[in-house]
């Protein structure tokens, strides 16, 4: 029988690297790197920033959170090869070097297409890495569990992969209810590292 769900919000979780604040910047960096990684990287179409509840015994625990960032790409570019096939070769290959270990690697066949989920784990943090093929191809990067930090701690971090900081597509405006702050004309291809001291 499960203690009451008094006793379990109690308990402390595992102690996590980052708060919900400071996860978004090594995140974002991860994904800058994955760029880097991919030849002819076409550019990708949007950035979303999410979050999802972190549960324990079954019961969302509201001091906790998953932070998740996805990009993805354009319908035209999820269509391509280099996207669909040769991006997930290049990506376990680079994952692999850089010592993180594959939990999922598998193919999903349906009536008229392959997809594919490409997942690595880093346990220095406990950060995910996902590389999904669908409709649309996607790269989802997620934190694990972490503190939950007001939205005032947490700080713009701009986009890589194409997308222009602040624009329609840098869709993280909620999370900056006075305004994306306003960012100097910067290379949309760039790694979040160079804007350091923008943070």
């Amino acid at each position: 029988m499960n203690p009451p769900v008094e006793e379990n919000m109690n308990e402390q979780p595992p102690a996590s690297a980052y708060t919900q604040a400071t996860a978004y910047a090594p995140m974002e960096a991860a994904v800058a790197d994955l760029v880097e990684a991919l030849p002819e990287f076409p550019g990708f179409e949007r950035r979303v920033w999410a979050k999802t509840p972190c549960s324990r015994g079954g019961v969302d625990d509201p001091r906790y959170t998953n932070v998740e960032i996805e990009y993805r790409f354009s319908k035209e570019d999820s269509q391509t090869a280099k996207v669909r096939e040769q991006y997930i070769d290049a990506l376990r290959e680079h994952w692999l070097g850089l010592g993180l270990r594959i939990v999922a690697d598998r193919p999903l066949e349906s009536r008229d297409r392959t997809d594919h989920d490409l997942v690595a784990y880093r346990p220095e943090d406990g950060v995910k890495l996902w590389y999904s093929v669908a409709f649309y191809a996607s790269v989802r990067v997620r934190s694990g569990c972490v503190p939950v930090s007001d939205l005032s701690e947490i700080e713009y971090v701009p986009p890589t992969g194409g997308i222009l900081p602040g624009g329609r597509r840098d869709l993280v405006s909620s999370y900056f209810p006075d305004g994306i702050p306003e960012q100097e004309a910067v290379n949309p291809f760039a790694s979040p590292d160079d804007f350091e001291d923008q943070l």
